[in-house]
């Protein structure tokens, strides 16, 4: 009944701390967006567009249901102040 290897391959090791996925996704929609702005021509639209741009990228990483009660909760606190 008693076994002494039973367990000898558990590690217990700390991991390294990684990047969160969704950080990576809105980097990377953040750089896409840049990238394919070189085919637009330049205004002032591309600074109002990138922030709601990397909020959406961000928001879309969560599964549609926390993504869209994350954007009514934000309306509604936009709508209170």
């Amino acid at each position: 009944m008693h076994e002494t290897g039973a367990y000898q391959n558990l590690r217990f090791d700390k991991q390294p701390r990684r990047l969160p996925h969704r950080l990576i996704a809105v980097f990377l929609i953040m750089f896409f967006f840049t990238v394919f702005w070189r085919y637009v021509p330049h205004n002032a639209l591309y600074w109002l567009l990138l922030p709601i741009l990397a909020i959406l990228g961000w928001l879309a990483t969560y599964s549609w249901r926390q993504a869209l009660s994350s954007l009514i909760l934000f309306l509604h606190r936009l709508e209170q102040h």
